[in-house]
This record gives structure tokens, C-alpha cells and sequence, in this order.
């Protein structure tokens, strides 16, 4: 198979977003994540003939992702920041809108602290995958996959406990507020 196959373009098309996002999560980084995600296509395609078919195609490339991105990390060492500079709300957003994407943007700043080894996991889990999926990508046991969710989810717990008062406003709307 090449890259000009029509069921690589169709593989790579209905995929690409996926992993784009997956990775995105880990590396906060859109251009790294663009490398990543194409050098993810490229090691697919060399070794599309050891794919057992044991798990989905998307666990499979999301473990060559996630491996591709251990490896840079391990050469390059970077800090992970979340970084919500530049994001835009639009001007004709409900309040609603606009309070659910700045309490989205608050919680994904919290996931931002967890260490990485529970971070993936929960990312993962908030995104659907099954916690046999998520042993899968992590190239872990189920149990252990369990353990760090289970922790992640404990983690982030005490970190919002810690940082935000959470409450309804006068338009029943879940808001997030730091506490000082």
C-alpha cells in the first residue's frame, strides 16, 4: 500500500482527526502535533502489514502516536503548558456558551497538572475510549489502566476541591469561579 492508495487516503481521512486531537492533549503543541501526527501516518503505513487486528485501527495509531511523542519527549525533554492565549468566544455567544467553554478551558487547565501518566488516561476516558483501549494506547495491563484513571480522577478531584467554587447561576448554568 502507498500513500496515493485510496484506503490509505480513506484510513488517513477518517482517522486524522482523532489522532490529531489525540496528541494535541499531550503535547499542547499544534505544529509538534502536526509532525507527530504525520510521522504517526508514515510509521502506520511501513508497518500496516503487522497490524493483528486485535484492537481497533484507532487504538493502534494512537499507540504509534503516543510512542512518537515518548520519544520526543525523552530527546527533547519540553515543559507541557496549557496555554489559552489566544483563544476567541464569539461575539454572538449565549452566556451559557460562553460560561461552559471558560469552565471547559479552566478543568483542561487543571488536567494540564496532572502528570502525564494520568493525564493521557483521563483524556482518553473523557473522549470514550474503553479502559481496555486505553491499557491498549498506554501499552499497560487493564488493571493498571484502572489504577491511573481511578487516580487521575481522584487527582483532579482534590484539584478543583482545591482551586474553584463550583455553583449554579441565576440561569441554572454550572459555573466555575478560583477561589482566592
Amino acid at each position: 500500500m502507498s500513500m496515493q492508495d485510496p484506503k490509505f487516503t480513506e484510513l488517513y481521512q477518517e482517522n486524522y482527526p482523532k489522532v490529531f486531537s489525540f496528541l494535541l492533549n499531550a503535547t499542547n503543541d499544534p505544529v509538534l502535533t502536526e509532525d507527530l501526527v504525520q510521522e504517526t501516518f508514515i510509521r502506520a503505513l511501513n508497518k500496516l502489514d503487522t497490524f493483528r487486528h486485535e484492537a481497533s485501527i484507532i487504538v493502534w495509531l494512537n499507540r504509534i502516536g503516543y510512542n512518537l511523542f515518548l520519544d520526543h519527549v525523552r530527546k527533547k525533554n519540553p515543559i507541557l503548558i496549557d496555554d489559552f492565549e489566544g483563544q476567541v468566544i464569539a461575539e454572538d455567544s449565549s452566556a451559557e456558551e460562553v460560561e461552559q467553554k471558560l469552565m471547559s478551558e479552566c478543568i483542561r487547565s487543571k488536567i494540564q497538572l496532572l502528570r502525564e501518566n494520568y493525564r493521557t488516561p483521563l483524556y482518553l476516558d473523557i473522549n470514550g475510549y474503553s479502559n481496555q483501549e486505553i491499557a491498549e494506547i498506554l501499552n499497560c495491563s487493564l488493571d493498571n489502566a484502572k489504577i491511573r484513571l481511578h487516580r487521575a480522577k481522584k487527582k483532579i478531584k482534590e484539584i478543583l476541591d482545591d482551586d474553584c467554587n463550583m455553583y449554579y447561576d441565576e440561569r441554572n448554568v454550572l459555573c466555575c469561579s478560583q477561589k482566592k
